[in-house]
């Protein structure tokens, strides 16, 4: 099972991810690292980042097709891993979608949301070594113009208190999702 993070840049996906496949005990599939790889390539994607442009469908197939390619080497090891993406743009989700499902078999998407004020002073206040993105805030303003909706989130989660508890919570939720994982499929908000 592929269990996609999506929301916008600045809710805490980043960091629920990491800190929940640690707790669970699943790999953390860094979908920055492949972006940085892209970028570092291409110089007009260099000025992309450099100037808060988000990237070209394009750019983002190229990227989503090699995160694809490494789902089919981590699905040989590892029977659960955790994704996190912005999932902005409907029409490119299925590039993941669909090869979480052919190479792990299912999927699920946790949608991370926060409010406005929390992604302000997490992208302002934070140092982000080593990120992609050069002006996150930034970069925050220009996707949220061009986001789509993600109507078919599994779990929806309102991350806007302490990271502990988040981790604990949603920790507890996605545990339930994968030992449920035969059974079926159901949303739940929290």
């Amino acid at each position: 099972m592929v269990i996609f993070f999506g929301g916008y840049i600045g809710s805490g996906k980043t960091t629920l991810a990491k800190a929940i496949a640690e707790k669970i005990g699943i790999i953390d599939y860094e979908v920055d690292a492949v972006k940085k790889a892209v970028v570092a390539e291409d110089s007009q994607l260099q000025y992309y980042v450099r100037n808060n442009i988000p990237f070209p469908d394009e750019a983002r197939i190229k990227m989503f097709l090699r995160v694809v390619d490494d789902f089919e080497r981590l699905c040989k090891t590892n029977k659960c891993i955790i994704v996190d993406e912005t999932l902005h743009k409907k029409s490119l989700r299925g590039i993941l979608y669909d090869g979480a499902r052919r190479y792990f078999g299912e999927y699920i998407v946790v949608w991370i949301q926060a409010s406005e004020a929390t992604i302000k002073e997490r992208l302002m206040s934070s140092q982000r070594v080593d990120h992609v993105l050069g002006d996150p805030y930034g970069m925050h303003l220009s996707l949220k113009k061009v986001f789509d909706d993600l109507d078919e989130a599994d779990i929806v989660f309102e991350n806007n208190g302490s990271i502990t508890d988040a981790v604990e919570i949603l920790g507890r939720m996605i545990e339930s999702k994968i030992a449920n994982a035969t059974t079926g499929s159901s949303s739940v908000k929290m």
